[in-house]
């Protein structure tokens, strides 16, 4: 039988701990800590109903990769409930936790980019059928499950969060800190699959891009 030194069973157990510690953060990633925020369907023909009860009445079905605002949670038996914007309505329902996945909030335990994620995706309307944005026209393209997955802004009052068309370069990276590539006529900052794009003139903004791959 082999005995393990102080050297390995130190090794072995500096091993269990990053293994555990990856295991906690995923697991954290996984949940939504303050609200509103927007998860992703991971399901399909996921029904929402309008209580959080399996027998309660069914308001409508999500699919994956289809998007909500989660407003709150709710225990019911062990059992996590989410409360949703009804994507195909105006009143709120309840979907069963498991089959929702946290994509972005507003706090600040995230990046400063997927903070602005958020805020474009509620300012904009977060699906095509859901969509009660009423500012200056801007171009829009969406998903086959109805995901906004790119905005094109160019005229004055666009916002994309706390910045504007005509702001000056250095709000940019006040709100948002270096980009991850940049010259004299554009800024990028690329996180997961989502890319902004700022284009600049005379160290002025002149158009903004929000793009999902």
């Amino acid at each position: 039988m082999q005995v393990l030194t102080s050297q390995k069973f130190r090794l072995l157990v500096m091993l269990v701990s990053f293994i555990f510690a990856s295991f906690s953060q995923a697991q954290a990633r996984e949940k939504f800590v303050t609200f509103p925020a927007i998860g992703q369907c991971t399901g399909t023909y996921v029904r929402y109903r309008s209580d959080p009860d399996t027998e309660s009445e069914i308001v409508g079905r999500l699919n994956a990769p289809e998007r909500v605002v989660v407003f709150g949670q709710t225990a019911v038996d062990g059992e996590v409930w989410y409360e949703i914007g009804d994507p195909h309505g105006q009143d709120s329902a309840f979907v069963f936790g498991k089959y929702i996945k946290p994509l972005f909030n507003e706090t600040s335990q995230q990046s400063p980019v997927h903070k602005l994620i958020f805020d474009i995706l509620m300012s904009y309307g977060l699906t095509e059928e859901h969509d009660d944005y009423d500012g200056p026209n801007v171009r829009r393209k969406y998903d086959k499950a109805g995901n906004l997955v790119k905005i094109e802004a160019w005229r004055e009052g666009c916002t994309f969060g706390d910045i504007s068309i005509g702001d000056e370069v250095n709000k940019i990276e006040e709100v948002l800190g270096s980009p991850d590539s940049w010259d004299e006529e554009e800024w990028e900052y690329e996180i997961e699959d989502f890319e902004i794009t700022f284009h600049l003139k005379n160290g002025k903004i002149t158009r903004m891009i929000y793009e999902e791959d």
